[in-house]
């Protein structure tokens, strides 16, 4: 994969169950050998030499026959081409998102993507989620608020799914309820952090209420590993709602979001 040169980069984040790691492109994602019986996930240089080694997953291998769910040594390739950043499926086995095998992703600044590799599996057994999330890439025409719509626009609209899965919802719920929430939460949380950073020159009195809310949500998160929702919780949302609705509708005035 060639980089344009007239591409800046900062890092791209990877974050596989909640641990991140950020890497200049290109990098490869793929399987490492471990240091016990079990391979693990690792971000890789360009020659295959492991960068950083995530901790709370591990890879499979060896498989045979109908057996497809096992993790190559180059899965993935993340690169920087022209103004984006391309994700390519290079492993023997296919990757997911939403879903549905892919072969690439493009990426366009302030994107993220949640995929799924085969064989890529938590010590506790469930498949890991991984999330690709904003290239590292400025280009010098790209303009400013495009970043900040897009950070907007993405936050409110994973709020809104969250809004619509705490309503009505019952104070106790089940250990599915609680991962899929906290799923949601924390992709809400990324958002949040982005969109703080971005919205600094458009809304400069909205960067308060956007740190307060993150640290609503990480309050939230604790209360769901224990497999419940304080009272609170709904209020909180709504009002989390009303306050990113109410900025989304700022920033379409001022920068002329669409969303």
């Amino acid at each position: 994969m060639q980089i344009g040169r007239d591409v800046a980069l900062t890092p791209v984040e990877i974050e596989v169950e909640g641990e991140r790691h950020q890497a200049t492109p290109p990098v490869v994602l793929g399987r490492a050998r471990g240091a016990g019986s079990q391979d693990a996930l690792a971000v890789k240089d360009a020659d295959g030499r492991a960068l950083y080694v995530f901790r709370g997953v591990y890879a499979r291998w060896g498989c045979a026959g109908s057996d497809t769910d096992c993790t190559s040594h180059r899965q993935l390739e993340i690169a920087v081409e022209g103004n984006a950043l391309v994700v390519r499926n290079v492993g023997k086995f296919p990757t997911y998102s939403q879903g549905r095998p892919i072969d690439k992703i493009t990426l366009g600044p302030g994107q993220w993507a949640e995929l799924t590799l085969p064989g890529v599996y938590t010590h506790d057994g469930k498949k890991a989620r991984i999330i690709i999330k904003t290239p590292g890439v400025k280009h010098a025409m790209q303009p400013a608020t495009d970043a900040v719509c897009e950070a907007c626009c993405e936050a409110w609209r994973i709020l809104s799914q969250l809004s619509a899965s705490v309503k009505d919802r019952p104070l106790k719920i089940t250990a599915k309820d609680a991962e899929d929430l906290e799923h949601l939460f924390y992709l809400f949380k990324g958002h949040l952090d982005g969109l703080a950073t971005t919205v600094v020159q458009a809304a400069p009195d909205a960067v308060n209420e956007l740190v307060s809310a993150r640290q609503l949500i990480e309050s939230i998160l604790s209360h769901l590993e224990r497999g419940n929702l304080p009272p609170e919780t709904i209020s909180t949302i709504i009002a989390m709602y009303h306050r990113i609705n109410k900025l989304r509708e700022e920033l379409r005035k001022k920068l002329a979001c669409s969303c």
